[in-house]
């Protein structure tokens, strides 16, 4: 009987183990931070961006591409986990520089009161510049510095667009008249 008791608190304490480490791979580059359920309209992976229409050729007649690009996008998980994508690109004097970021993290969002806020726990970026090779294409793993508690992305006054009743956009609006305007689509591939 007391050999039975042991392999019964044997199993147990497997099972435990087995059921706390899914969970901390589920949430472990997610953090435990602030969080919010995801009202159902959000789910899903919503993109903005922008593009300037300056430096799109050289003295040379080449091509060097827009002055700058920049796109910023979330995937948001019903359960409050989120992932943000981030896109940069800007030529300069003939230079052309791209980053391409990615955090994973939790958000806070409230509708009602308008707020967003993303709390970065884990991610990594990479870099490339046409005039300076080092370091082009590394992956390269945000810091402390980087990520929450030092950094969380916060907006006020967001305005979530309904459609029949249904979140379709929402759009961030800025002190000099831009914004960032979110609209659905899929998630990028990592």
């Amino acid at each position: 009987m007391k050999r039975s008791f042991s392999f019964l608190l044997l199993i147990m304490g497997i099972c435990f183990i087995a059921c706390s480490c899914s969970k901390d791979k589920e949430d472990g580059n997610y953090g435990n931070h602030p969080r919010t359920a995801v009202p159902d309209d959000l789910v899903g992976y919503w993109l903005a961006g922008s593009t300037s229409i300056g430096n799109f050729w050289g003295y040379d007649g080449s091509y060097q591409g827009a002055a700058f690009e920049l796109a910023n996008g979330y995937m948001l998980f019903s359960d409050g986990r989120a992932r943000e994508y981030f896109y940069y690109t800007n030529t300069s004097y003939g230079c052309r520089s791209q980053v391409l970021g990615y955090k994973e993290g939790s958000v806070e969002i409230d509708v009602a009161n308008k707020t967003f806020r993303f709390y970065p726990n884990s991610g990594n970026y990479r870099n490339y510049s046409s005039c300076n090779s080092t370091g082009n294409g590394k992956t390269k793993t945000y810091g402390k510095d980087e990520l929450y508690p030092k950094v969380k992305t916060s907006y006020d006054g967001v305005e979530f667009r309904k459609e029949n009743g249904k979140i379709k956009s929402w759009h961030i609006h800025f002190d000099d008249g831009s914004s960032l305007d979110f609209e659905k689509t899929q998630e990028p591939k990592k």
